[in-house]
Protein backbone atom coordinates (compact mmCIF):
# COMPACT_ATOMS: atom_id res chain seq x y z
CA UNK A 1 0.00 0.00 0.00
CA UNK A 2 1.31 3.61 -1.05
CA UNK A 3 1.97 5.40 2.32
CA UNK A 4 1.46 8.95 1.91
CA UNK A 5 1.66 12.15 4.57
CA UNK A 6 -1.08 13.51 5.96
CA UNK A 7 0.79 17.20 6.22
CA UNK A 8 1.85 17.47 2.41
CA UNK A 9 -1.81 16.04 1.16
CA UNK A 10 -3.18 18.98 3.25
CA UNK A 11 -0.40 21.52 2.16
CA UNK A 12 -1.02 20.07 -1.60
CA UNK A 13 -4.92 20.64 -1.01
CA UNK A 14 -4.29 24.51 -0.05
CA UNK A 15 -2.06 25.18 -2.77
CA UNK A 16 -4.46 23.62 -5.48
CA UNK A 17 -7.40 25.38 -4.18
CA UNK A 18 -5.36 28.57 -3.98
CA UNK A 19 -4.08 28.06 -7.57
CA UNK A 20 -7.80 27.11 -8.72
CA UNK A 21 -9.09 30.23 -7.45
CA UNK A 22 -6.49 32.72 -8.62
CA UNK A 23 -7.04 31.07 -12.24
CA UNK A 24 -10.98 31.46 -11.99
CA UNK A 25 -11.77 27.84 -12.63
CA UNK A 26 -15.13 26.74 -11.74
CA UNK A 27 -15.70 24.57 -8.37
CA UNK A 28 -16.76 21.23 -10.40
CA UNK A 29 -13.36 21.78 -11.47
CA UNK A 30 -11.49 22.29 -8.50
CA UNK A 31 -14.28 19.07 -6.88
CA UNK A 32 -12.45 16.58 -9.49
CA UNK A 33 -8.89 18.08 -8.73
CA UNK A 34 -9.35 17.07 -5.34
CA UNK A 35 -10.62 13.58 -6.41
CA UNK A 36 -8.06 12.58 -8.96
CA UNK A 37 -5.32 13.70 -5.90
CA UNK A 38 -6.86 12.30 -3.08
CA UNK A 39 -7.43 8.49 -3.09
CA UNK A 40 -8.75 6.19 -0.07
CA UNK A 41 -5.70 4.35 -0.71
CA UNK A 42 -3.66 7.37 0.36
CA UNK A 43 -5.06 6.88 3.78
CA UNK A 44 -4.35 5.15 6.80
CA UNK A 45 -6.53 5.03 10.45
CA UNK A 46 -4.42 4.74 13.51
CA UNK A 47 -4.18 5.55 17.14
CA UNK A 48 -1.72 8.54 17.99
CA UNK A 49 -2.98 9.46 21.58
CA UNK A 50 -5.12 8.68 24.35
CA UNK A 51 -6.62 10.85 26.52
CA UNK A 52 -9.34 10.85 29.33
CA UNK A 53 -10.36 8.85 31.99
CA UNK A 54 -9.92 4.92 31.96
CA UNK A 55 -13.02 3.55 30.52
CA UNK A 56 -15.44 1.34 32.90
CA UNK A 57 -12.56 1.00 35.51
CA UNK A 58 -12.41 -1.83 38.14
CA UNK A 59 -9.02 -1.91 39.96
CA UNK A 60 -6.88 0.00 41.61
CA UNK A 61 -3.40 -0.18 42.87
CA UNK A 62 -0.40 1.91 44.65
CA UNK A 63 2.86 1.76 44.63
CA UNK A 64 4.11 3.97 48.20
CA UNK A 65 7.36 3.94 47.39
CA UNK A 66 7.62 4.93 43.71
CA UNK A 67 4.48 6.77 43.91
CA UNK A 68 3.02 5.17 40.88
CA UNK A 69 -0.76 4.45 40.37
CA UNK A 70 -2.19 1.94 38.45
CA UNK A 71 -6.07 1.79 37.39
CA UNK A 72 -7.34 -1.48 35.51
CA UNK A 73 -10.39 -1.34 33.11
CA UNK A 74 -13.19 -3.86 31.98
CA UNK A 75 -11.71 -4.25 29.08
CA UNK A 76 -8.31 -5.08 29.94
CA UNK A 77 -6.49 -1.89 29.87
CA UNK A 78 -3.78 -0.76 32.33
CA UNK A 79 -3.29 3.20 32.85
CA UNK A 80 -0.29 4.14 34.92
CA UNK A 81 0.18 7.70 36.23
CA UNK A 82 2.98 8.93 37.92
CA UNK A 83 3.65 12.96 38.07
CA UNK A 84 1.44 15.30 36.30
CA UNK A 85 1.35 14.68 31.96
CA UNK A 86 3.39 11.01 32.60
CA UNK A 87 1.52 8.18 32.06
CA UNK A 88 1.31 5.36 30.21
CA UNK A 89 -1.25 3.07 28.73
CA UNK A 90 -0.88 -1.07 28.26
CA UNK A 91 -3.25 -3.62 26.99
CA UNK A 92 -4.20 -7.18 28.04
CA UNK A 93 -4.42 -8.89 24.69
CA UNK A 94 -7.54 -11.11 25.72
CA UNK A 95 -9.30 -7.61 26.51
CA UNK A 96 -10.87 -9.52 29.86
CA UNK A 97 -11.53 -7.23 33.24
CA UNK A 98 -8.69 -6.40 35.58
CA UNK A 99 -10.24 -8.00 38.71
CA UNK A 100 -6.82 -6.95 40.47
CA UNK A 101 -3.44 -5.39 40.64
CA UNK A 102 -0.59 -5.59 42.81
CA UNK A 103 2.34 -4.02 43.05
CA UNK A 104 5.97 -5.36 43.54
CA UNK A 105 6.97 -2.24 45.38
CA UNK A 106 9.78 -0.47 44.51
CA UNK A 107 10.84 -3.46 42.20
CA UNK A 108 9.46 -1.79 39.02
CA UNK A 109 6.76 -4.78 37.79
CA UNK A 110 3.30 -5.55 38.52
CA UNK A 111 0.92 -8.36 38.77
CA UNK A 112 -2.65 -8.50 37.19
CA UNK A 113 -5.28 -11.07 37.79
CA UNK A 114 -7.92 -11.08 34.70
CA UNK A 115 -11.82 -12.79 35.09
CA UNK A 116 -10.65 -15.17 32.42
CA UNK A 117 -9.04 -16.58 35.45
CA UNK A 118 -5.61 -15.55 34.26
CA UNK A 119 -2.78 -14.07 36.33
CA UNK A 120 -0.07 -11.23 34.34
CA UNK A 121 3.55 -10.13 35.68
CA UNK A 122 4.50 -7.00 33.50
CA UNK A 123 8.19 -5.66 33.89
CA UNK A 124 7.81 -1.78 34.30
CA UNK A 125 11.44 -1.27 34.08
CA UNK A 126 11.83 -1.12 30.21
CA UNK A 127 10.54 1.69 27.46
CA UNK A 128 7.41 -0.14 26.81
CA UNK A 129 5.51 -2.37 29.38
CA UNK A 130 5.99 -5.63 28.78
CA UNK A 131 4.53 -9.28 30.10
CA UNK A 132 7.19 -11.61 31.27
CA UNK A 133 5.14 -14.02 32.43
CA UNK A 134 1.75 -15.73 32.26
CA UNK A 135 -0.78 -18.31 34.39
CA UNK A 136 -4.31 -19.16 33.55
CA UNK A 137 -6.61 -21.57 35.85
CA UNK A 138 -8.60 -23.96 34.10
CA UNK A 139 -10.66 -25.49 36.95
CA UNK A 140 -10.97 -22.26 39.24
CA UNK A 141 -12.22 -19.41 38.93
CA UNK A 142 -9.77 -16.41 40.82
CA UNK A 143 -11.50 -14.30 43.44
CA UNK A 144 -8.70 -12.72 45.41
CA UNK A 145 -4.92 -11.77 45.05
CA UNK A 146 -2.43 -10.98 47.85
CA UNK A 147 1.05 -10.11 47.67
CA UNK A 148 2.82 -9.36 50.95
CA UNK A 149 5.49 -6.62 50.99
CA UNK A 150 8.87 -7.77 49.90
CA UNK A 151 7.80 -10.89 49.66
CA UNK A 152 7.86 -13.56 46.46
CA UNK A 153 4.83 -15.99 47.35
CA UNK A 154 1.72 -14.58 45.19
CA UNK A 155 -1.40 -15.77 47.59
CA UNK A 156 -4.53 -16.75 45.19
CA UNK A 157 -8.24 -17.04 46.27
CA UNK A 158 -10.43 -19.00 44.25
CA UNK A 159 -14.28 -19.42 44.02
CA UNK A 160 -13.82 -23.23 45.24
CA UNK A 161 -12.41 -21.38 48.50
CA UNK A 162 -9.16 -22.65 47.99
CA UNK A 163 -5.52 -20.45 47.74
CA UNK A 164 -3.20 -21.50 45.44
CA UNK A 165 0.41 -20.28 46.12
CA UNK A 166 2.60 -18.64 43.35
CA UNK A 167 6.79 -17.89 43.24
CA UNK A 168 7.06 -14.37 41.68
CA UNK A 169 10.39 -14.97 40.66
CA UNK A 170 9.52 -18.15 38.07
CA UNK A 171 5.80 -17.09 38.41
CA UNK A 172 4.76 -21.42 38.66
CA UNK A 173 2.62 -22.78 40.86
CA UNK A 174 4.07 -24.31 44.19
CA UNK A 175 2.90 -27.37 45.48
CA UNK A 176 1.54 -25.87 48.51
CA UNK A 177 -2.80 -25.47 48.12
CA UNK A 178 -4.66 -24.66 51.33
CA UNK A 179 -8.04 -26.93 50.75
CA UNK A 180 -11.20 -24.88 52.10
CA UNK A 181 -12.00 -28.18 53.67
CA UNK A 182 -8.36 -27.98 55.94
CA UNK A 183 -9.10 -24.64 56.70
CA UNK A 184 -12.61 -24.71 58.85
CA UNK A 185 -13.87 -26.65 61.26
CA UNK A 186 -13.63 -30.29 60.27
CA UNK A 187 -17.22 -30.90 61.44
CA UNK A 188 -18.73 -28.54 59.27
CA UNK A 189 -19.73 -30.32 56.00
CA UNK A 190 -20.84 -26.76 54.83
CA UNK A 191 -18.48 -25.38 51.67
CA UNK A 192 -17.31 -21.65 53.33
CA UNK A 193 -17.89 -20.09 50.05
CA UNK A 194 -15.29 -18.13 47.61
CA UNK A 195 -12.11 -16.29 49.32
CA UNK A 196 -13.10 -13.00 49.90
CA UNK A 197 -9.92 -11.70 52.05
CA UNK A 198 -6.12 -13.01 52.44
CA UNK A 199 -3.17 -11.03 54.43
CA UNK A 200 -0.22 -11.87 56.15
CA UNK A 201 -0.32 -10.87 59.76
CA UNK A 202 1.71 -7.53 59.84
CA UNK A 203 3.99 -9.09 62.77
CA UNK A 204 4.38 -12.48 61.12
CA UNK A 205 4.54 -13.41 57.46
CA UNK A 206 3.70 -16.72 58.29
CA UNK A 207 0.47 -16.29 60.00
CA UNK A 208 -2.41 -15.55 57.41
CA UNK A 209 -5.71 -14.33 57.41
CA UNK A 210 -8.38 -16.15 55.07
CA UNK A 211 -11.77 -14.69 55.03
CA UNK A 212 -14.58 -16.51 53.41
CA UNK A 213 -17.65 -15.17 51.70
CA UNK A 214 -20.19 -16.81 54.28
CA UNK A 215 -18.50 -15.21 57.66
CA UNK A 216 -15.94 -17.65 58.56
CA UNK A 217 -12.55 -16.54 59.15
CA UNK A 218 -9.58 -18.39 59.61
CA UNK A 219 -6.11 -17.76 60.94
CA UNK A 220 -3.51 -19.94 59.07
CA UNK A 221 -0.16 -20.89 60.35
CA UNK A 222 2.15 -21.23 57.12
CA UNK A 223 4.95 -24.02 58.26
CA UNK A 224 2.41 -25.84 60.52
CA UNK A 225 0.09 -25.96 57.79
CA UNK A 226 -2.82 -25.94 60.09
CA UNK A 227 -5.24 -23.48 61.50
CA UNK A 228 -4.38 -21.67 64.52
CA UNK A 229 -8.05 -19.75 65.06
CA UNK A 230 -11.18 -19.58 63.10
CA UNK A 231 -13.85 -16.94 64.04
CA UNK A 232 -17.27 -17.15 62.78
CA UNK A 233 -19.81 -14.22 62.56
CA UNK A 234 -23.37 -14.75 61.18
CA UNK A 235 -23.47 -12.37 58.55
CA UNK A 236 -21.72 -12.51 55.01
CA UNK A 237 -17.48 -10.87 54.96
CA UNK A 238 -16.97 -8.12 52.34
CA UNK A 239 -13.27 -7.19 53.31
CA UNK A 240 -10.64 -7.57 56.45
CA UNK A 241 -8.45 -5.36 57.66
CA UNK A 242 -5.37 -5.81 60.22
CA UNK A 243 -4.40 -3.21 62.96
CA UNK A 244 -0.59 -2.71 62.61
CA UNK A 245 0.09 -4.45 65.83
CA UNK A 246 -1.04 -8.04 64.51
CA UNK A 247 -2.88 -8.32 67.33
CA UNK A 248 -6.85 -7.49 66.28
CA UNK A 249 -8.22 -7.12 62.86
CA UNK A 250 -11.06 -6.05 61.52
CA UNK A 251 -14.01 -7.00 58.94
CA UNK A 252 -16.76 -5.64 57.11
CA UNK A 253 -19.82 -7.25 56.59
CA UNK A 254 -22.89 -7.47 54.18
CA UNK A 255 -25.26 -5.84 57.06
CA UNK A 256 -23.72 -2.65 57.54
CA UNK A 257 -22.03 -3.57 60.62
CA UNK A 258 -17.62 -3.70 61.36
CA UNK A 259 -16.45 -5.83 63.60
CA UNK A 260 -13.27 -5.87 65.09
CA UNK A 261 -11.75 -9.32 66.65
CA UNK A 262 -8.66 -10.23 69.01
CA UNK A 263 -6.62 -13.15 66.92
CA UNK A 264 -6.90 -15.01 70.24
CA UNK A 265 -10.34 -14.17 71.57
CA UNK A 266 -12.07 -16.24 68.81
CA UNK A 267 -15.65 -17.15 70.29
CA UNK A 268 -17.12 -13.29 69.71
CA UNK A 269 -15.80 -10.12 68.23
CA UNK A 270 -14.41 -7.70 71.03
CA UNK A 271 -16.13 -4.73 69.29
CA UNK A 272 -19.07 -4.33 66.84
CA UNK A 273 -20.18 -0.98 64.91
CA UNK A 274 -22.68 -0.11 62.69
CA UNK A 275 -21.48 3.17 61.29
CA UNK A 276 -25.16 4.78 59.50
CA UNK A 277 -27.33 2.59 61.75
CA UNK A 278 -29.91 3.79 64.28
CA UNK A 279 -29.35 3.23 67.12
CA UNK A 280 -32.67 2.27 69.34
CA UNK A 281 -33.18 3.29 72.90
CA UNK A 282 -34.39 -0.11 74.05
CA UNK A 283 -30.85 -1.60 73.44
CA UNK A 284 -32.06 -4.23 70.71
CA UNK A 285 -29.74 -4.67 67.54
CA UNK A 286 -29.04 -1.76 64.96
CA UNK A 287 -31.37 -1.53 61.97
CA UNK A 288 -29.53 -3.10 59.14
CA UNK A 289 -27.63 -1.28 56.67
CA UNK A 290 -26.41 -1.37 53.16
CA UNK A 291 -23.20 -3.85 52.80
CA UNK A 292 -19.93 -2.25 53.82
CA UNK A 293 -17.78 -3.06 51.08
CA UNK A 294 -14.42 -2.64 51.80
CA UNK A 295 -13.03 -1.47 55.03
CA UNK A 296 -9.47 -0.01 55.41
CA UNK A 297 -7.76 0.47 59.52
CA UNK A 298 -4.89 3.06 59.27
CA UNK A 299 -2.70 3.93 62.45
CA UNK A 300 -0.91 6.89 63.73
CA UNK A 301 1.62 7.77 66.09
CA UNK A 302 0.14 10.89 67.95
CA UNK A 303 -3.82 9.99 67.29
CA UNK A 304 -6.33 8.27 66.71
CA UNK A 305 -6.83 5.31 63.94
CA UNK A 306 -8.46 5.44 61.20
CA UNK A 307 -11.52 3.42 59.66
CA UNK A 308 -12.12 4.55 56.09
CA UNK A 309 -15.17 2.51 54.57
CA UNK A 310 -16.90 2.44 51.60
CA UNK A 311 -21.41 1.88 51.12
CA UNK A 312 -22.88 1.12 54.69
CA UNK A 313 -25.58 3.56 54.54
CA UNK A 314 -29.08 3.46 56.11
CA UNK A 315 -31.73 1.66 53.48
CA UNK A 316 -33.43 4.87 54.01
CA UNK A 317 -31.40 6.82 52.61
CA UNK A 318 -33.08 6.75 49.33
CA UNK A 319 -31.78 8.39 46.38
CA UNK A 320 -28.58 9.69 48.46
CA UNK A 321 -25.27 9.78 46.59
CA UNK A 322 -22.53 6.63 47.09
CA UNK A 323 -20.36 8.04 50.15
CA UNK A 324 -16.77 7.51 51.96
CA UNK A 325 -17.34 7.09 55.27
CA UNK A 326 -14.24 8.26 57.23
CA UNK A 327 -13.90 7.49 60.98
CA UNK A 328 -11.43 9.62 63.07
CA UNK A 329 -11.78 9.33 67.15
CA UNK A 330 -14.85 10.70 67.59
CA UNK A 331 -15.60 12.46 64.54
CA UNK A 332 -17.77 10.61 61.21
CA UNK A 333 -17.69 12.19 58.43
CA UNK A 334 -19.53 11.24 55.34
CA UNK A 335 -18.37 12.18 51.77
CA UNK A 336 -20.74 12.11 48.91
CA UNK A 337 -19.01 11.17 45.85
CA UNK A 338 -20.28 11.99 42.42
CA UNK A 339 -20.30 8.75 40.82
CA UNK A 340 -20.58 5.25 42.31
CA UNK A 341 -17.40 3.76 44.23
CA UNK A 342 -15.12 1.26 42.49
CA UNK A 343 -12.56 1.45 44.92
CA UNK A 344 -10.11 3.20 47.03
CA UNK A 345 -6.85 3.11 48.27
CA UNK A 346 -5.18 4.79 51.38
CA UNK A 347 -1.80 6.74 50.64
CA UNK A 348 0.56 6.28 53.70
CA UNK A 349 3.84 7.26 54.59
CA UNK A 350 5.33 3.87 54.94
CA UNK A 351 4.77 0.80 53.08
CA UNK A 352 5.62 -1.07 56.46
CA UNK A 353 2.93 -3.05 57.42
CA UNK A 354 3.75 -3.03 61.31
CA UNK A 355 4.49 0.02 61.75
CA UNK A 356 2.17 3.16 62.19
CA UNK A 357 0.66 3.98 58.74
CA UNK A 358 0.28 7.80 59.37
CA UNK A 359 -2.48 8.31 56.64
CA UNK A 360 -2.38 11.40 54.72
CA UNK A 361 -4.53 10.99 51.42
CA UNK A 362 -7.42 8.99 50.26
CA UNK A 363 -7.75 7.80 46.48
CA UNK A 364 -11.03 6.94 45.10
CA UNK A 365 -11.66 5.53 42.23
CA UNK A 366 -14.85 6.47 40.86
CA UNK A 367 -16.93 5.08 37.49
CA UNK A 368 -15.95 8.30 35.81
CA UNK A 369 -13.55 10.02 37.33
CA UNK A 370 -10.77 9.81 40.24
CA UNK A 371 -10.57 11.62 43.82
CA UNK A 372 -7.75 12.39 46.05
CA UNK A 373 -9.09 13.42 49.50
CA UNK A 374 -7.02 15.48 52.54
CA UNK A 375 -6.94 13.45 55.51
CA UNK A 376 -4.42 16.11 56.88
CA UNK A 377 -6.56 18.98 56.69
CA UNK A 378 -10.33 19.93 58.73
CA UNK A 379 -13.23 18.57 56.30
CA UNK A 380 -11.36 16.60 54.13
CA UNK A 381 -10.90 18.84 51.18
CA UNK A 382 -9.87 17.16 47.98
CA UNK A 383 -6.88 18.03 46.12
CA UNK A 384 -7.22 19.89 43.02
CA UNK A 385 -6.94 16.86 40.40
CA UNK A 386 -3.54 17.78 38.36
CA UNK A 387 -4.27 15.11 35.41
CA UNK A 388 -6.26 15.31 32.46
CA UNK A 389 -8.63 12.71 32.78
CA UNK A 390 -12.52 13.82 32.19
CA UNK A 391 -13.22 15.32 28.71
CA UNK A 392 -16.79 14.96 28.97
CA UNK A 393 -19.20 12.44 29.90
CA UNK A 394 -20.80 11.46 26.79
CA UNK A 395 -19.37 10.30 23.58
CA UNK A 396 -17.40 11.63 21.09
CA UNK A 397 -19.60 12.82 18.00
CA UNK A 398 -17.34 14.76 15.91
CA UNK A 399 -13.64 15.59 15.37
CA UNK A 400 -11.81 18.84 13.64
CA UNK A 401 -8.21 18.74 12.08
CA UNK A 402 -6.53 22.38 12.14
CA UNK A 403 -3.30 22.63 10.43
CA UNK A 404 -0.70 25.56 10.72
CA UNK A 405 -1.38 26.31 14.53
CA UNK A 406 0.66 28.35 16.20
CA UNK A 407 3.67 26.69 18.09
CA UNK A 408 2.61 28.19 21.27
CA UNK A 409 -0.83 26.88 20.98
CA UNK A 410 -0.11 23.40 23.09
CA UNK A 411 1.81 24.99 25.77
CA UNK A 412 -1.33 27.28 26.55
CA UNK A 413 -3.56 24.75 26.32
CA UNK A 414 -1.79 22.91 29.25
CA UNK A 415 -1.97 26.17 31.33
CA UNK A 416 -5.26 26.46 31.08
CA UNK A 417 -6.81 27.13 34.67
CA UNK A 418 -3.18 26.49 36.07
CA UNK A 419 -2.25 30.03 37.56
CA UNK A 420 -5.67 30.63 39.55
CA UNK A 421 -6.62 28.33 42.85
CA UNK A 422 -9.97 27.22 43.14
CA UNK A 423 -11.31 27.84 46.25
CA UNK A 424 -12.48 24.74 48.88
CA UNK A 425 -9.27 22.29 47.48
CA UNK A 426 -6.78 20.90 49.64
CA UNK A 427 -4.12 23.48 50.45
CA UNK A 428 -1.78 21.15 49.17
CA UNK A 429 -0.67 20.28 45.77
CA UNK A 430 -1.21 16.20 44.70
CA UNK A 431 1.73 15.19 42.61
CA UNK A 432 2.66 11.70 41.94
CA UNK A 433 5.90 11.20 40.50
CA UNK A 434 8.29 7.96 39.08
CA UNK A 435 12.02 6.81 39.68
CA UNK A 436 15.10 8.88 38.14
CA UNK A 437 15.65 7.68 35.05
CA UNK A 438 19.29 5.85 35.79
CA UNK A 439 17.94 4.84 39.62
CA UNK A 440 15.20 4.02 41.72
CA UNK A 441 14.87 4.46 45.81
CA UNK A 442 14.97 0.56 47.53
CA UNK A 443 14.17 -0.28 51.06
CA UNK A 444 16.69 -2.35 53.14
CA UNK A 445 14.77 -5.32 54.59
CA UNK A 446 16.95 -4.91 57.70
CA UNK A 447 16.72 -1.57 58.49
CA UNK A 448 13.22 -0.11 57.75
CA UNK A 449 14.70 3.57 58.81
CA UNK A 450 16.61 4.35 56.00
CA UNK A 451 16.17 4.49 51.97
CA UNK A 452 19.25 3.23 49.80
CA UNK A 453 19.34 4.39 46.24
CA UNK A 454 20.33 1.79 44.12
CA UNK A 455 21.67 1.89 40.17
CA UNK A 456 19.25 0.17 38.05
CA UNK A 457 20.90 -1.22 35.08
CA UNK A 458 17.81 -0.17 32.52
CA UNK A 459 15.84 3.11 32.45
CA UNK A 460 13.16 3.07 35.27
CA UNK A 461 10.36 3.93 34.41
CA UNK A 462 11.32 5.71 31.63
CA UNK A 463 8.86 5.32 28.88
CA UNK A 464 6.46 7.53 30.94
CA UNK A 465 8.00 10.41 30.51
CA UNK A 466 10.90 12.95 31.54
CA UNK A 467 11.49 13.59 34.22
Amino acid sequence: MKKFNIRKVLDGLKEQASSSASSGQSGTQENNLMQETLQSENFQLCKTVRHGFPYQPSSMAHDPVQKILAIGTQSGALRLFGRPGVECYCQHESGAAVISLQFLINEGALVSALADDSVHLWNLRQKRPAILHSLKFNRERITFVHLPFQSKWLYIGTEKGNIHIVNVESFTLSGYVIMWNKAIELSSKAHPGPVVHISDNPMDEGKLIIGYESGIVVLWDLKSKKADYRYTYDEAIHSVAWHHEGKQFICSHSDGTLTIWNIKGQGKPFQTITPHGKQPKDGKKPEPCKPILKVEYKTTRLGDPFMILSGGLSYDTVGRRPCLTVMHGKSTAVLEMDYPIVDFLTLCETPYPNDFQEPYAVVVLLEKDLVVIDLAQNGYPIFENPYPLTIHESPVTCCEYYADCPVDLIPALYSVGSRQKRQGYSKKQLCLKVGASDSFMKFEPKNQDSLVKVKSQSPYMSFIGPL
